[in-house]
Parts: C-alpha cells; sequence; structure tokens
C-alpha cells in the first residue's frame, strides 16, 4: 500500500503515538546506549519508517531476492542514482548532469574521497564551526589543516575566513548544508558568497545536503550547484534519503561530482574501489523517493511542531537554556552556558536520564551546548525535556 492511500487523517503513520517502553526495546544505537534514559543524541528517527518502505523491503524478502541485482554491470548507476537528477529537478529546480552521479556507501565516503583526491596532506579543508564531528575527524585523520568559519552572533565570519584564505589557502570547503549541528539553512545571498570566496581563493566545494529534504516551513533549500555553471564546476555534492527516510543503517548515498578533477578520479577508480551498492538500501531509497512524499510531510508537520515548541519547553523546565529554532534538520542547538553546569552539560543531563550530543563534539566553539533531537513524538520530546530538569 502506498503512503498516499493510508495519509487520510488523523496520525496515519503512527509519528505522535510513540511508546517509550517500545523506543527503549529498540536495537539500534540511539537507544542501546544507554536503555534507560531519554535518548536524544544520535540522528536517528524515532519514526516508524514510511510503510512504502517497508512494503518494498517485504518483497525483496517475500521473493527471496537477495542475490547479483540487474542494475550491478560495471560503470552502471543503480536505481536510486538515476532518481537522483529528475527528483532535484522536481524538488529544488537543480538540474544536475545525470552522467556525473555515482553511487556511494554514505555520505561521510564521499566526503572522504573529495578530500583524498583533490587535496594533499597539510593542505587547508574549509569548515563551519560548529561542525558536525565526522569532518573534524575527517581533517584531522587524513592530516589536514583545520581553516575554519566560526559562527559569531548569529552568522558565519566570512570577513575573517577571507583573509585567513589570503594568506594560508586552502584546496577544499566542506559545506553542510543545510547546517548540522545549527539547524541553519544558507539563503542565496550567504551561498554566493561562499561561490564568491571559493572562486578568488580557488577552492573546491564539497556540498553535504543530506538535510535538504527537512527544510522547515518559510525556508527554501537552494543547492549550492544551482547558483551557476562556474559554482556547478567546482562543486561536488554529496547526499542521500537516509536523514529524510531514516534509512542510516541500510548504508546508500550518491554524489554529484561537478568538478571534472573528482569526476575523472571516480570514474577512473577500479571498479567496487568504494564498495558496491546495498540491494535493500537502494530498494528503500527507490520506494522513498516515488512513494515516501506523504509521509515525508507528515513527518515534516511533526518536526515544524516540536521545533517551534522546543524553546517554550526548556524555558519551562530548563530556565536558562537557549536554543536556536532549526530553520531545518531534526537538530536543535541548545545553549547551557548560562546555567554553570561547566564546559559539557551532556555530562550533567546523562547524570538526570537524558543522553544528548556534547556540544564540544563538535569543535571548541561548542563547549557549553547539547545538541538535542526532536525527531520523536511531541510527547516523548516533552518527557525529555522535564527530564533535563533532574
Amino acid at each position: 500500500m502506498t503512503d498516499a492511500a493510508l495519509s487520510s487523517a488523523g496520525d496515519p503513520f503512527g509519528l505522535r503515538s510513540l511508546d517509550i517502553d517500545e523506543l527503549r526495546a529498540k536495537r539500534g544505537a540511539k537507544w542501546q546506549f544507554r536503555p534507560a534514559a531519554y535518548s536524544a543524541w544520535v540522528a536517528d528517527m524515532d519514526f516508524p519508517v514510511a510503510p512504502a518502505i517497508t512494503d518494498a523491503l517485504r518483497e525483496v524478502v517475500d521473493r527471496n531476492e537477495f542475490g547479483y541485482p540487474a542494475w550491478g554491470a560495471p560503470g552502471d548507476v543503480s536505481p536510486a542514482a538515476t532518481l537522483f537528477a529528475p527528483r532535484m529537478a522536481e524538488r529544488f529546480g537543480w538540474d544536475p548532469d545525470p552522467t556525473r552521479v555515482h553511487d556511494l556507501v554514505d555520505v561521510i565516503q564521499g566526503v572522504r574521497a573529495t578530500v583524498h583526491h583533490l587535496s594533499e596532506p597539510g593542505d587547508g579543508v574549509v569548515l563551519h564551526l560548529p561542525s558536525y564531528h565526522p569532518f573534524l575527524h575527517t581533517i584531522d585523520e587524513m592530516d589536514r589543516r583545520l581553516v575554519p568559519v566560526e559562527w559569531r552572533d548569529g552568522a558565519f565570519d566570512y570577513d575573517t575566513l577571507d583573509a585567513e584564505l589570503a594568506a594560508s589557502g586552502a584546496a577544499v570547503w566542506i559545506v553542510c548544508h543545510p547546517h548540522n549541528p545549527l539547524g541553519h539553512v544558507m539563503r542565496r545571498p550567504e551561498l554566493e558568497r561562499i561561490a564568491e570566496i571559493a572562486e578568488r581563493h580557488d577552492v573546491v566545494l564539497i556540498s553535504d545536503e543530506i538535510h535538504a529534504d527537512l527544510t522547515m516551513p518559510g525556508h527554501d533549500h537552494v543547492p549550492l550547484a544551482l547558483l551557476g555553471e562556474d559554482v556547478a564546476a567546482r562543486t561536488v555534492t554529496v547526499t542521500s534519503a537516509s536523514k529524510a527516510f531514516n534509512l542510516a543503517g541500510l548504508r546508500w548515498a550518491v554524489m554529484h561530482a561537478g568538478s571534472d578533477r573528482m569526476h575523472e578520479a571516480m570514474t577512473s577508480l577500479p571498479g567496487h574501489y568504494l564498495g558496491a551498492p546495498n540491494l535493500m538500501a537502494v530498494v528503500a531509497t527507490v520506494a522513498a523517493w516515488t512513494e515516501g512524499g506523504a509521509w515525508l510531510d507528515a513527518v515534516l508537520g511533526v518536526l515544524d511542531e516540536n521545533r517551534l515548541a522546543l524553546p517554550g519547553m526548556l524555558a519551562e523546565h530548563v530556565p536558562g537554556a537557549v536554543c536556536k529554532v532549526p530553520d531545518a534538520t531534526y537538530l536543535a542547538w541548545v545553549d547551557c552556558r548560562a546555567l554553570d553546569l561547566g564546559g559539557n552539560p551532556a555530562k550533567v543531563f546523562r547524570e538526570r536520564g537524558v543522553e544528548l550530543s556534547p556540544g564540544s563534539q563538535f569543535g571548541p566553539p561548542g563547549e557549553g551546548h547539547v545538541r538535542i533531537n526532536i525527531a520523536t513524538s511531541p510527547a516523548v520530546l516533552a518527557a525529555t525535556v522535564a527530564a533535563m530538569a533532574g
């Protein structure tokens, strides 16, 4: 049964009727890390996945089709990758060249492959701070030099970055767009500033757009490569259905290599060097992108409600904790510095029975902050925030 057939009224997808005991019984990392706690840390949703996805996966199981897929020949892209270009055109008005699309295992693989091929050890990598921590690990583990763009007074400081690049340069710029952990949507003027700086200093842009489908009402996602041919030619876009459709464990992502150097690098690699697409992940993504629209709309409705309610919940139960209402994602960035809980308030909240992501995990500017996952029912979110009071 498709999502459209199930989206009549009420709570057809079970997004508002989550049971905390059932959540704590789940075997994934989010709830098994500390099963007795309220878990609002790692970026998994608590919601049941779209029925169209479970139906498609169940059909594979029922038909016992676990052999080599028909689309697995060398040089082929998967059916999910084939859908990427038309989906971008339909949702965001961007027409990527389908001949430059490549399957990946996950987004971080695409980021690291690009850093590897388009920079050398010691080269600078530009990164917005605070940052999704695997990007920080990428720079450290690959022996690159961090060139930070820090969040100051509600905006990123591009003036300081421009001066730093003039002095020391950089090879690539990882743009998390929409931004994790801030939930910040970069509007066209900001993207144009990024593109102008990148062109002037000859920096390749890696645009991680995995949260694009989770852009909230009142905001629009503009793909970085949509800004023009010159920008597209220095941009490598990576994304996946995994965040918006809660499929992280299935492991599939996609790259659009606008950069000639990166496209040549990807096409010159031996077959399967970066792995091969997972059959179930491809089936799930095709179902998500073709039949999951009603489910995604329902999820966005709950997330919108939660993001707008969160500041009031914090004011009631944890006075002094300040939350920027996220423009996108299901992750909220909470400033706890006024609470006098030290540099790692997540440790205090952990002792109170709530598991949050420590802000320090996202780089030095994150000290005194926590990231909270709001992808749950309004009732579970309310209980989570109430428990933060201890």
